[in-house]
């Protein structure tokens, strides 16, 4: 898998789940805040800081590289693209001035806008101060636009290899959307879906207790990590629908095996775990344009594996253009899932 995941949308990665999942099967854990000092996260995550196993990303270099007109053009395009759209915003707007409305605006921190981006959005009325420690109140519609474009250039400008991570499919949407438009071999994914068949450290499990396993069994969740990422790799690679259909058979054969070592191992070292879900959003532009004559863009296939499956779904999604050259041999966007009940014990 990617060297670092970064979560979508928020700035705090809640104490759970998805954050011991992330630890355990990426190198770094990474959101984007404000600035590198930032004092408003959570106790775990300046313990994990402390490690170097989360990393914030702050983007004031972003908003002085050569992105940063590309990324006010893009947010002027979008936030426009939403106004024609809508033709009941204005008054959207007035009524949240009146009635301050909690669900009508979100807070964002003045830091996280380049000053091009701060004067468009305070000439239209967009944004209004709110706080005397530099946050912002904004229009909530318009702060999605604008924070799904920030990830987005993001993940274009880092030189290290980070990926979406996060635990809805709607945030992963966000940046990676449906394309209705474009049906092309360029656009083409393969969403895999791994269903209740991928070992997740349980809520009991303490952070010191998975870097422990981390470290003391590398090798083994190497391997086990690798299965997955010869996966997406392959899938990338492929130039046909049989052959996707192939690696698909292939995988299953294999993973069966490597969950039950895996799990075993898990069992040994006395980490509980669930079995939750993960699915991987992966190119597949060598695919031929003939395709989607042969599928649909909502084809999926389902293959058992004990008590949970392995789902693959072709669909046309807008990547390109969005994920850095290093990250396109692999996945690019994870959605962790759990499954609340199930816990294995030791």
């Amino acid at each position: 898998m990617a060297q670092t995941i970064l979560y979508y949308p928020g700035i705090d990665i809640q104490d759970g789940v998805w954050l011991r999942n992330a630890i355990l099967y990426w190198d770094e854990v990474s959101s984007i805040t404000p600035y590198m000092n930032y004092d408003k996260l959570s106790r775990e995550l300046f313990y994990l800081k402390r490690l170097n196993v989360y990393n914030p990303i702050c983007l004031d270099r972003l908003f002085f590289s050569e992105f940063s007109d590309k990324l006010f053009t893009t947010v002027k395009k979008r936030i426009s693209a939403y106004e024609n759209s809508n033709s009941g915003m204005n008054y959207v707007r007035e009524t949240k001035e009146i009635i301050q409305s909690e669900e009508l605006y979100n807070l964002i921190h003045y830091n996280k806008l380049p000053k091009n981006v701060l004067d468009y959005l305070i000439s239209n009325n967009y944004v209004s101060e709110c706080t005397s420690y530099g946050w912002l109140m904004i229009d909530k519609k318009i702060s999605q636009i604008y924070m799904r474009t920030l990830a987005e250039y993001a993940i274009k400008y880092f030189d290290k290899d980070i990926v979406l991570g996060t635990d809805s499919e709607v945030h992963s949407r966000d940046i990676y959307n449906y394309s209705i438009c474009d049906k092309s071999s360029r656009t083409q994914c393969c969403k895999i879906n791994l269903m209740n068949c991928f070992p997740q450290p349980s809520m009991n499990v303490g952070y010191e207790d998975i870097l422990e396993f981390k470290h003391k069994r590398k090798d083994e969740l190497y391997e086990f990590r690798r299965k997955i990422r010869e996966l997406e790799e392959k899938m990338y690679k492929a130039d046909s629908f049989e052959e996707i259909k192939h690696y698909e058979t292939k995988f299953i054969e294999e993973w069966t095996h490597s969950l039950d070592n895996f799990t075993r191992i898990l069992k040994e070292e006395r980490i509980q775990f669930i079995l939750g879900s993960i699915t991987s959003l992966v190119a597949i532009p060598y695919v031929s344009r003939q395709i989607s004559n042969i599928v649909s863009p909502n084809f999926s296939t389902c293959i058992q594996t004990g008590a949970g499956f392995l789902n693959i779904a072709i669909g046309y999604y807008n990547y390109r253009n969005k994920i850095c050259a290093q990250k396109s041999d692999g996945g690019f966007s994870y959605i962790i899932k759990a499954k609340k009940e199930g816990i294995i014990e030791n």
